[in-house]
């Protein structure tokens, strides 16, 4: 029995598949995580180490180096790069395309445990970082108060806000920034210090060893075992100051011979309670402020997760002090829903459009209704499979969906069109689907396979293409997919609904009528000019061949030739809704100096970003000394001042326009590096270095003098 006998005889149970297939990819489509781009597996990973108090050449000397000696034995590394900074070092790995980053951890931490006990005492254990998009924050928000001192705020932040914002699914981390920690004081007399013969080493030690608290066994009474701990933690500051950090020998007048006198902390410090120097500030519209970063879990859908927080920051806007507000500043997940929402639109704009066009030229319902079903049968068992491989639904899936929108009815037309001849020839309903679609079986798989074969390497050797193959990968995978599945539905579904659920009835078994019959008639007459017209300009091209293939040939040469013209990027100029002034002071610039220089940029912002007298932005937040030191921040030295845009609909500069405002003043600051990144639709931004020039050597002043040097001829 034949492929499409075998289809046609059993309708019931094949159309229950395809229902069930309906019912996953409806269950798929809504647990199906939405990003606006591919969630890219970037092959880096970093090793970052802390020595507190150490220079950047003693860093490179006593953990830097030692750690690049052990882990350039890690398979598969593609290069290695260090960096020494004061009290840090940072060691970034890169791999190839391809490796797992699992496994890759796995050999870079048996690597650690190697030469972890050949660093310094001083230095925390090294901590491995995988690079991943997701560490980017999806959600920044401001708690402001005209009443509350920004250490008020701080603390309010991180005992009752932070804690209800990473009990919500989804949220990985919120990292507080701005104001000053509580911490307890100790400033030692030196002079007091070298009366006792102690060091501050010493008495860190003394002061450690007596505020710990550690299980102390267990005891059984009545039954019940009960566990045991020791309360040695300090509770207050008069605790501190009575902590016993010295015995000293006994030479008083009427002192008991080899009974020590006890030293308290007391008698050698001054204790109080106070606040840590001040780490980072940050200004919002000029007001202080304290801002906290949303970081979401890799893999889930950041739109959802952006709805979960604005739900949950309206109920803790009722719950906290009536003085205090907390404000969304900005949220990367809008432009994706944005963007996403209008790809679909247009997408099923096409997919109606599409529709409308196969019914003027069939000219009946019911072949347009079983084409029309097969497309979004095609797009949801598709959207099923995608979940089940763990892709997203962003705009390199979504585009793969909708590029197949119009090669999905390909197939259904070409088997259709045939039953349809079938039935105008006087063949029975089953007959016609059975011959019509045994007819076309190789012709529409041998078509499909032919389309696949261009878009199934970009999925097969993915590794291979690095960055490129990251991003299409899940283009190509669902080009793939939807034309399978588009074979799949014209070959099992078409048939089924053509001959049992919605059978086709030609012109000959029911004739229009009246006004029916004079509109078909019209149209019949179009495309029976078409055709003619179609005739006779073909067989002009084939009596001058040589003529219409020499002006192809030109046509090819000609389009070669304009390439280098388009120029090459390698994704395309994106919209932006904000633009991140990043500024960078010389290294050891203190906290005030750096704030200082901010408050002048945000001056020459609030005066150029104006139009008509009307500030061309929301906000204004400058934020000195924050940020993350693993993405390059986190230093006195540097900040930021984040101008957020209007309302695409409302704008009157854009992110280039704020830039080319802004870039001139930038020479009244010697000395002071200024870079900037455009909050688009990416997420993390944009305006990292385009050229990098690196200099590699062991003589720290002569390379500092030759990177000057490389520098003026530069800016020449």
């Amino acid at each position: 029995m034949s492929l499409a006998k075998t289809v046609v005889s059993r309708p019931t149970t094949l159309f229950i598949v395809f229902l069930l297939l309906i019912g996953l990819g409806g269950f798929a489509l809504m647990n199906l995580p939405i990003d606006l781009m591919p969630d890219v597996s970037y092959p880096y990973v970093m090793v970052s180490t802390t020595y507190t108090g150490a220079g950047p050449e003693e860093v490179e000397r006593s953990i830097s180096r030692p750690l690049e000696a052990v882990l350039s034995s890690v398979s598969n590394l593609k290069q290695l790069t260090s960096t020494s900074s004061k009290g840090s070092s940072m060691v970034s790995l890169e791999f190839s395309y391809g490796t797992d980053l699992a496994d890759a951890t796995n050999s870079i931490r048996d690597a650690l445990d190697r030469v972890r006990r050949f660093l310094p005492e001083g230095a925390d254990s090294p901590t491995i970082f995988k690079f991943d998009p997701s560490m980017m924050p999806i959600m920044g928000l401001m708690v402001m108060s005209e009443n509350r001192t920004p250490e008020n705020l701080r603390q309010m932040a991180l005992d009752s806000i932070v804690p209800r914002l990473e009990q919500i699914p989804g949220v990985a981390t919120a990292s507080v920034n701005g104001g000053r920690d509580r911490q307890v004081r100790v400033e030692i007399q030196s002079s007091r210090l070298d009366a006792y013969g102690l060091t501050v080493t010493q008495l860190q030690q003394m002061i450690i060893s007596q505020n710990a608290q550690v299980a102390a066994g267990s005891i059984t009474e009545g039954g019940i075992t009960f566990i045991l701990n020791t309360m040695g933690e300090y509770t207050s500051l008069d605790e501190i100051r009575n902590t016993v950090v010295y015995y000293a020998p006994s030479d008083r007048e009427g002192g008991m011979p080899g009974q020590p006198i006890e030293v308290y902390l007391r008698d050698i410090a001054d204790i109080s309670e106070g606040y840590a120097d001040q780490q980072s500030v940050v200004y919002v519209n000029g007001q202080e402020a304290v801002q906290l970063t949303v970081q979401k879990q890799s893999g889930r859908n950041s739109v959802q997760v952006a709805k979960d927080l604005r739900r949950r920051m309206t109920g803790l806007a009722a719950e906290l002090p009536s003085d205090v507000k907390i404000t969304e500043i900005f949220n990367t997940t809008d432009m994706i829903e944005d963007s996403l929402n209008n790809v679909t639109s247009s997408a099923m704009s096409g997919i109606v459009l599409a529709v409308l066009i196969l019914f003027v030229f069939l000219r009946s319902i019911k072949p347009t209704i079983i084409i029309g079903v097969s497309i979004p049968v095609s797009i949801i068992i598709t959207i099923m499979f995608m979940y089940f491989f763990g892709m997203t639904l962003n705009l390199m899936t979504l585009a793969g969906l909708f590029l197949g929108v119009g090669m999905l009815v390909d197939n259904s037309i070409v088997i259709l069109e045939n039953i349809y001849h079938y039935r105008e020839k006087g063949a029975k309903l089953i007959p016609a689907a059975i011959l019509g679609t045994e007819e076309m079986v190789v012709a529409i798989t041998a078509s499909t396979l032919t389309t696949i074969c261009v878009f199934l390497p970009l999925v097969m050797f993915q590794g291979l293409l690095e960055m490129a193959g990251e991003m299409f990968a899940g283009l190509a995978f669902t080009v793939v997919v939807s034309l399978s599945i588009s074979l799949f539905t014209a070959l099992f579904l078409v048939p089924i609904l053509s001959s049992h659920y919605m059978p086709l009835l030609t012109r000959k078994q029911v004739p229009l009528k009246g006004v029916l019959a004079k509109i078909d008639g019209a149209f019949n007459n179009v495309l029976t000019g078409m055709e003619n017209g179609y005739r006779k300009i073909v067989s002009k091209v084939l009596r001058h061949k040589m003529l219409v293939v020499g002006l192809l040939f030109l046509m090819f040469v000609g389009s070669l030739a304009l390439i280098p013209k388009i120029g090459w990027v390698f994704m395309p100029e994106e919209a932006a809704d904000s633009v991140t002034i990043n500024v960078t002071l010389p290294l050891g610039t203190a906290l005030e100096e750096t704030e200082k220089t901010l408050w002048q940029v945000q001056a020459i912002a609030e005066r150029e970003l104006a139009k008509d007298g009307e500030p061309a932005y929301k906000r204004l937040i400058m934020n000195a000394g924050g940020g993350n030191r693993l993405f390059g921040g986190g230093g006195s030295n540097t900040g930021s001042l984040r101008v957020n845009l209007l309302d695409f609909s409302e704008q009157t500069m854009t992110a280039d326009e704020v830039q080319a405002a802004m870039r001139p003043y930038f020479n009244q600051f010697p000395g002071v590096r200024f870079r900037f990144s455009s909050g688009g639709m990416m997420g993390g931004g944009s305006g990292g270095s385009p050229i990098d020039i690196v200099l590699r050597t062991d003589d720290l002043v002569k390379g500092k003098t030759m990177a000057d040097t490389i520098a003026e001829l530069l800016r020449e």
